[in-house]
């Protein structure tokens, strides 16, 4: 009878614990059938806004929806076939209707005892990292569209002053925004001048073959100005510009004098 009370009141103060670990737990039965809740804790109640005995006996999948990824779905059942653990971050849907971002563990536990495994998860609520870090995505993508822009300078010239390092990403966003200009402009000549810029790496000397095609394509013709000793030395291993016939300039002050007349 004392070893009935004393495991009574072990499993209360397990429950009592699992309550304020600030995260929702769930416990699911895989040798059931559709792997059903046996038991889910206070958090997961104030995470989703379900009570236990309406999801208990029940798939989790209940917290899934429209915009729900499907690889995520995929990943969290390729974990639980194999019995191995599980980490994703996806979004779910509390009982109200409303999204948030889950952060999803799952874990394969197995009970000697009963010769069985069960499936651990712990939830957690990371909506608002996760807001912040697309907020800084668009951030850092408006501060390098910012960095790349394309100035008028007169009639069917524009020049695109190219500052800092080019990396992949800001290329083919630079790419982008040539094109549109030019679509739009339908200018004769766009002067790229490269005389801020820090590195000379693939992406730079890619960038300019690229470009020149692109702008060829487009009726445009391609002006070099402010190239360094060091960017035709660098560029040998990369690109053969001999081809391309590019007119350059030590200034963009230079080219405009000489495309004037």
């Amino acid at each position: 009878m004392f070893a009935r009370l004393e495991e009574i009141q072990q499993n209360e103060f397990i429950k009592a614990a699992i309550d304020h670990v600030g995260a929702g737990v769930v416990i699911t039965d895989p040798e059931q059938d559709d792997n059903p809740l046996i038991y889910c804790n206070q958090g997961f109640e104030e995470l989703t806004g379900y009570k236990a005995e309406e999801v208990l006996g029940r798939n989790c999948r209940l917290l899934q929806g429209e915009e729900t990824d499907p690889k995520h779905v995929d990943h969290v059942r390729e974990g639980l076939a194999n019995r191995k653990p599980v980490k994703v971050e996806m979004k779910n849907y509390r009982k109200d209707g409303t999204v948030f971002w889950n952060e999803l563990h799952i874990f394969p536990v197995y009970i000697a005892q009963m010769d069985q495994t069960y499936f651990v998860g712990v939830q957690k609520d990371v909506s608002q990292r996760r807001e912040q870090e697309e907020l800084l995505g668009h951030y850092l993508s408006e501060v390098k569209r910012l960095s790349t822009p394309i100035v008028p300078v007169q009639h069917n010239i524009s020049v695109l002053p190219l500052v800092g390092t080019i990396d992949d990403e800001r290329l083919q966003q630079m790419l982008e925004a040539v094109s549109y200009h030019v679509k739009e402009k339908k200018e004769e000549y766009l002067i790229l001048d490269m005389s801020a810029v820090h590195s000379y790496n693939e992406e730079v000397h890619m960038g300019v073959y690229q470009m020149n095609q692109l702008l060829d394509l487009m009726g445009t013709k391609l002006v070099i100005t402010g190239i360094k000793p060091t960017f035709a030395i660098q560029s040998a291993p990369y690109a053969d510009f001999s081809e391309l016939s590019l007119q350059t300039y030590a200034t963009v002050k230079q080219a405009l004098q000489v495309l004037r007349t």
